[in-house]
C-alpha cells in the first residue's frame, strides 16, 4: 500500500470509524492498529534509533570531582581517598581519555559504551574497559546472595573460559569480578 499523499476527508474518516464499530463494539488493539494503518494509508515508519551522545571531558571531570567532593583537579589530587585508590597508577587527568577512564571507574559506564557487542563484551559492556561486576553478572546488588554470584559466574565461565574458546583476559577479569563480589558479601 502506498503512503498517502493527501489527507482523508472527514466523511471518509467517519465511514472508516462506522465500519470499524460495525465489526466490533469494543475494538481490540489489533483492530485499532489496522484502522490507524488504513487512515495512514500505509504502514507506520519505525522510529529512528538515536545514538547516545558522547560524554565531554568537562562533564566527566565534573562528575568525578563531585564524587570526591572536590571543586578543582588540584583538590582532587590532594584527596586522600582518590590518591589511595590510584596508588601505583600514573594518571595525567588532562585528556578526555584520562577522564573517561576515571568516569568508568568511579561513576558509570558511559552511555556510548553500552549495548556493545564483541568477544570481550558481556551484557552490553566491554569487561576489559569497565569493571562493573554486578552488571556483568546480571545481579542486583541489594538482593544477590553468594550462591547467586557463584551460579552466575559458572554460567559465564561456560562460554568465556579459554578451554571453551573464550578470551583469557575476559576469563581473568571474570575471576577478579567474582572475587571482589564474594569479598563484599563477607
Amino acid at each position: 500500500m502506498a503512503t498517502r499523499k493527501t489527507k482523508l476527508t472527514l466523511p471518509e474518516v467517519q465511514k472508516l470509524i462506522r465500519d470499524l464499530l460495525i465489526h466490533s463494539n469494543s475494538p481490540s488493539v489489533d483492530a485499532l492498529l489496522a484502522f490507524a494503518v488504513t487512515i495512514n494509508r500505509g504502514p507506520f515508519k519505525a522510529p529512528k534509533k538515536l545514538k547516545p551522545k558522547e560524554l565531554t571531558a568537562t562533564t566527566m571531570r565534573k562528575a568525578v570531582l563531585n564524587k570526591f567532593g572536590c571543586k578543582t583537579v588540584t583538590e582532587l589530587r590532594k584527596n586522600k581517598t582518590f590518591a589511595m585508590a590510584l596508588t601505583g597508577e600514573k594518571i595525567g587527568l588532562k585528556t578526555t581519555e584520562d577522564w573517561r577512564k576515571q568516569y568508568r571507574k568511579w561513576i558509570a559506564v558511559p552511555e556510548d559504551e553500552r549495548e556493545q557487542e564483541g568477544p570481550t563484551c558481556i551484557n552490553g559492556i566491554d569487561v576489559l574497559e569497565n569493571f562493573r561486576p554486578w552488571h556483568v553478572f546480571g545481579l542486583n546488588s541489594s538482593t544477590a546472595t553468594t550462591d547467586d554470584i557463584k551460579k552466575s559466574y559458572r554460567q559465564l565461565v561456560k562460554t568465556h573460559h579459554p578451554d571453551m574458546g573464550g578470551d583469557a583476559r575476559v576469563f581473568e577479569r571474570l575471576q577478579k569480578m567474582r572475587d571482589s563480589l564474594l569479598a563484599l558479601m563477607n
